[in-house]
């Protein structure tokens, strides 16, 4: 079985070293070399190659080397392949000649022809699960991965990344908790000690404003002899009640004082 693998590994090698040598060659003026089909449209130049399609400008290319064109003889070779043999034949070669999204379209041509056709199946990256073809993320599911953040995993490593996100989750929630109710505790002194200042000037105010009218009377108390505080001024003499005037009718005497004892 060995020899014939190797037998299988030469020639695949030598199919691609003769596409490599009849391909276009674009050398960049930075040194980079590409094989593969070359087009040049206006001021770009494109490379088609088995991975997929280049653009560059025509400025920062230093040489093309033309090889044959496969895609003329694709093309020709087209027009003969009919069927799905040939069709599948016209495929491989496609891509041993770099012509990979060429062949690529000859394969999904088959399979509207043939929907079971193995080989188009597996070139394009299908695969036969429970009797059904399966690609992509199907496929991935159905031979047990999970995919977590873009990522297919196997479904114990799944589960443990999952676990952990969750515990790095919960903890989160816990910091955030703790910090909101810290934030509020803080506000919460903060008002308090808001108010108590408030109080404490009100009644700062309270005592300036006493100790301004001076004890009894005045703007400012007076401290005298011994520290009694006296009053700075004499509060304003109170009014006398009205009196009602004395009349004395003329040629009449006026009415004596009642004697005083002696």
């Amino acid at each position: 079985m060995r020899p014939v693998m190797t037998i299988v590994k030469t020639l695949s090698l030598s199919l691609l070293l003769a596409s490599a040598v009849l391909a276009d060659e674009l050398v960049l003026k930075n040194g980079s070399v590409f094989n593969g089909i070359v087009r040049e449209q206006g001021d770009r130049v494109i490379i088609e190659m088995d991975f997929g399609t280049m653009e560059f400008k025509k400025v920062d290319v230093r040489t093309i080397s033309k090889g044959n064109d496969p895609i003329s003889e694709y093309d020709a070779k087209a027009k003969t392949a009919t069927d799905v043999k040939g069709m599948l034949e016209l495929a491989v070669w496609a891509r041993e000649k770099g012509l990979g999204t060429k062949a690529t379209e000859l394969y999904r041509k088959i399979l509207t022809l043939d929907s079971d056709q193995a080989d188009a199946r597996k070139a394009l990256g299908y695969e036969k699960v429970g009797g059904v073809w399966l690609a992509g993320d199907d496929l991935m599911v159905a031979r047990g991965f999970i995919k977590v953040n873009g990522r297919w995993l196997t479904k114990d490593t799944a589960e443990r990344l999952l676990e952990q996100q969750e515990a790095s989750r919960v903890e989160s929630d816990r910091i955030q908790l703790a910090k909101r109710v810290a934030d509020q505790a803080h506000e919460a002194e903060m008002a308090r000690v808001g108010l108590e200042a408030q109080r404490l000037d009100l009644e700062s105010r309270d005592r300036d404003r006493w100790w301004s009218r001076g004890w009894i009377y005045g703007p400012a108390p007076f401290y005298g002899v011994g520290g009694y505080a006296l009053p700075t001024a004499l509060p304003p003499p109170r009014p006398l009640p009205p009196t009602q005037p004395s009349v004395i009718p003329l040629g009449q005497p006026s009415p004596l004082p009642p004697n005083r004892p002696r």
